[in-house]
């Protein structure tokens, strides 16, 4: 075996699917100025819906203190410049609106009401104003009532996102007074803003935005814009995308973004810019700036708005992307570069703030998130309220770096059957993006597996991100080439270590995991006896006309943009074209309103194998988008990981691998020769 292990874990108590309705989830926090406090989101599941609450404790730790009742969502907290008051979202007027807790005593009383739900709300450095993320209120589509309109009339290629659903009105910046009033909207209605941050000297708001008009990808950059209104001013920007941003005490700029266009696969990096001087910080590490796992132990809302943070005038902290994890790192103005939290590739930090010098972090070690004190290099944990509902169900995979032929490792995660390292049946888990990682942390499916006797592997083969540029860049414009390699080599080695029985081995995945899960079973015929393809791409011309970011899948998938000039690259490279072949029961689940891959992408599969009486079913979920398995409702979600059990213990209870029907000759691979012959299973 090469690398080392963590350990399997003794199993004390089976998870099963309905125990997610004890699941708690740390969701951001915040620290007051002088660093006497920190206050954090506590996610919890009250009468089958989502609650949030929020919560406050000290770097000493000890016994929180709630601060927001049952009754209402509380969430995105942020003290006042003097920390006498927190700042919060809250529905408690029947829409999420900015609300004021007075932190010496009484009740929250609401700060302005907004014409729309207000997504981000940040005092001013000087405490006199309050900047806010709300809705234009301007349609850009509808044609008479909007709440019941006679049409859309659609013009733009930016009209639809996954989460967001048809976007009739942008996202604008609005400015209200710290004593309350009307809001002021400061940004046109024709572009969106992601993000918006105050100067130092309380006169300017940065944000981000493309204001381009008709764009078909946008790339934001950084804008200004006076705090009494006016036009805005570029501050900076990429060739690709500028994701998040904030001014230091000094005035200088720090921002992260993609510096190429046009690929998932590039690193996020950091910059600064000292009036004309830009300049990239850690330019050296080969890394990725902000996290790039996901799971359903990890916040969903967590992302790239959470940095970078300045520490001091000449001081920035972001957390830094390495195998599957997320360290937080201290990055000097004068090029140095310093880990803050260290040694630990377990480790996933998913939000972060400072007050008073001292730093407080959520991440996770092994399991849900809670509140830590970053202190000398380490992770000191402050509460224990986000994982206790977990510890009858904690176990410690076991962590193997597989290696390959061509000269890397695939870090690669084995959670036994109930514990036990005897050969079975086993799943093989493949992550999204394909520019992702799957993070140290197992997801509530791979548990429910493992708890019903199926090993489960899950693995960050090449292409995933957080393990250096070219890992990530070997996919570039060929989709399921050296990937499909990597993972069939986790399945022989599982074989070999005599843990997988070959006979009665399974794929899943979601996304780009159900793109390469559809692949494998059209391919690698007879090699996998079960599949559960959960959102995926499967026709990357219907994706480049019905997916949200269709001209980006495509490129990303085969090279070219455009299938118009290059249709047989275009069918190539997606999987229903070989689906055919395929004779192994197949699940599919299905969001319905998901925009990234649409239900048709799902809709496909499922009359290819049923007009050929193939053992096939689909499930759909009404209302949910792309990432429902952790942002769904909970009843759903429920639902779906005993599907997914369920399809796996009954497709996998016997050693009898299904018949492949095999045409006459191998298919053409996209590149219009016979695909080579690979290692691994056969």
């Amino acid at each position: 075996m090469a690398g080392t292990a963590s350990g399997s874990g003794k199993v004390r108590g089976r998870f099963r699917p309905r125990d997610l309705l004890k699941q708690v989830m740390i969701q951001g926090l915040a620290v007051a100025p002088d660093g006497s406090s920190i206050v954090y989101v506590r996610r919890t599941i009250e009468s089958g819906k989502y609650r949030k609450s929020l919560w406050r404790t000290t770097f000493r730790g000890g016994r929180p203190e709630r601060l927001t009742g049952p009754d209402a969502n509380a969430a995105r907290p942020r003290f006042s410049p003097d920390g006498s008051a927190l700042l919060f979202l809250s529905d408690r007027s029947g829409r999420s609106q900015p609300w004021v807790l007075p932190l010496s005593g009484g009740e929250p009383h609401l700060l302005t009401d907004a014409p729309a739900d207000v997504g981000a709300a940040d005092w001013s450095p000087d405490g006199r104003r309050v900047a806010m993320l709300a809705r234009s209120g301007e349609q850009r589509f509808v044609v008479g009532d909007p709440k019941d309109p006679v049409a859309r009339r659609i013009a733009d290629y930016t009209w639809r996102m996954d989460g967001a659903g048809v976007r009739d009105q942008f996202n604008c910046l609005w400015m209200v007074a710290a004593a309350g009033g009307r809001p002021r909207r400061l940004t046109a209605p024709e572009f969106d803003v992601s993000l918006a941050f105050w100067h130092s000297g309380a006169e300017r708001l940065g944000f981000i935005a493309d204001l381009e008009p008709g764009v078909v990808e946008e790339t934001p950059g950084v804008w200004s814009v006076a705090a009494g209104g006016g036009k805005p001013m570029q501050e900076a920007a990429l060739e690709g995308a500028i994701t998040a941003a904030s001014w230091g005490p000094s005035a200088v700029l720090a921002f992260v973004g993609y510096p190429r266009a046009g690929s998932w696969s590039s690193p996020t990096d950091l910059f600064v810019a000292e009036g004309e001087d830009v300049r990239q910080l850690g330019g050296d590490l080969d890394a990725w700036i902000g996290g790039t796992s996901y799971g359903d132990l990890l916040d969903p809302e967590a992302g790239s708005p959470e940095l970078p943070m300045w520490l001091d005038g000449r001081t920035l902290v972001a957390p830094v992307a390495r195998r599957g994890g997320a360290n937080l790192f201290a990055f000097g103005l004068d090029g140095s570069v310093d880990a803050l939290t260290t040694g630990d590739d377990d480790v996933v930090v998913t939000s972060f703030a400072a007050g008073g010098g001292r730093i407080a972090a959520v991440a996770s070690v092994g399991g849900p998130a809670e509140v830590y004190a970053v202190d000398e290099g380490a992770l000191r944990p402050l509460t224990s309220d986000g994982s206790r509902w977990f510890g009858p169900f904690r176990r410690a995979p076991e962590r193997v770096a597989v290696p390959h032929r061509d000269g890397h490792d695939i870090d690669t995660w084995v959670l036994p059957a109930r514990g036990a390292r005897r050969r079975g049946p086993a799943v093989l888990v493949v992550h999204g993006g394909p520019n992702a990682s799957f993070p140290p942390v197992p997801w509530l499916e791979m548990l429910a597996l493992s708890d019903a006797g199926i090993h489960v592997l899950w693995c960050n083969p090449r292409g995933s991100t957080s393990y250096g540029e070219k890992f990530a860049r070997s996919l570039d414009g060929a989709w399921a080439d050296p990937d499909v390699d990597d993972l069939l080599r986790v399945v022989d080695w599982a074989v070999r270590r005599g843990l997988a029985d070959r006979r009665r081995v399974g794929i899943m995945g979601l996304s780009y995991g159900g793109y390469m899960t559809t692949w494998m079973l059209g391919h690698r015929p007879g090699v996998f006896s079960a599949a559960v393809s959960e959102n995926p791409v499967t026709d990357l011309i219907g994706a480049y006309g019905a997916a949200d970011i269709g001209v980006v899948i495509g490129r990303e998938a085969v090279g070219v943009e455009n299938p118009w000039e290059h249709p047989q690259a275009f069918l190539d490279g997606s999987p229903y074209a070989q689906l055919h072949r395929n004779e192994s029961p197949l699940l599919l689940l299905v969001a319905e309103d998901d925009r990234r891959c649409p239900p048709g992408q799902s809709e496909l599969s499922f009359a290819i194998l049923r007009r050929l009486r193939r053992p096939v079913e689909m499930v759909r979920y009404p209302d949910e988008s792309h990432m429902m398995f952790v942002v769904g409702r909970p009843d759903r979600r429920i639902d779906r990981l005993e599907r997914i059990v369920d399809w796996f213990t009954t497709h996998l209870r016997s050693g009898t691998r299904p018949a492949t029907r095999r045409p006459a000759s191998r298919p053409r691979s996209r590149r219009g020769k016979l695909p080579r012959k690979r290692g691994g299973v056969p």
